[in-house]
């Protein structure tokens, strides 16, 4: 089923997941061009990425894949040969640790909302704001933090295996194999994600323990 096709069955949870998306998106993007340019990266701020525009940071393509089928990404370009060993693997951990750090508040949000239901009524988009966003960055999270080609784990794992060894028959086997698994556990990473904000809604019942 396609994206778009919410907008007609269901435009609340289409507009709030599309703000959900694109926001945590942005989020993530901005956090590698500032973490990149404190380590004296400036190749994303001098490209004007240094914005939540998600005209800029997603780019018009990534924007309407969003709109229509559900699939987004983002456009930060980092320059290496200007970063140390560690200039390069905190910028790329950066926008994982963003997106963990915005489901860590939808959490926190939803467990508060959790213990005060009875007394203080929260309105029903702004519920379901919050549930999405924190699904969606607990899924952004998991995805972007895989070592695979075109996603911040595998630039990450670059700086501890050497490139040489990646581009031999035995890296691109594994390379071939962690793939095949992303597309095999994807199923499985939606409901982990859809779990841990459940838990935060439990706990705050006092149901989970």
């Amino acid at each position: 089923m396609l994206f778009i096709s919410l907008l007609f069955s269901d435009p609340m949870r289409f507009f709030l997941t599309l703000a959900a998306v694109v926001f945590s998106i942005c989020v993530h993007e901005y956090c590698h061009a500032r973490v990149a340019l404190a380590f004296g990266d400036s190749t994303a701020a001098d490209a004007g990425h240094l914005t939540l525009n998600p005209l800029k940071q997603m780019g018009a393509i990534s924007v309407i894949m969003l709109l229509f089928v559900g699939l987004a990404w983002g456009a930060v370009p980092v320059n290496p040969y200007r970063l140390t060993r560690k200039g390069r693997i905190l910028p790329a951990l950066s926008g994982p640790l963003a997106n963990f750090g915005m489901f860590l508040i939808a959490w926190i949000l939803l467990f508060a909302i959790a213990r005060v239901s009875f007394e203080v009524p929260v309105p029903l988009p702004a519920l379901m704001f919050i549930l999405i966003f924190g699904y969606m960055n607990a899924l952004l999270f998991f995805i972007n933090i895989l070592p695979v080609p075109g996603f911040d784990g595998w630039n990450i794992l670059k700086e501890f295996v050497r490139f040489r060894e990646i581009r031999s028959d035995w890296g691109k086997g594994i390379v071939i194999f962690v793939i095949f698994l992303l597309i095999m556990s994807f199923d499985w990473l939606t409901k982990v994600a859809l779990w841990l904000i459940r838990t935060a809604v439990l706990a705050g019942e006092g149901r989970l323990f």
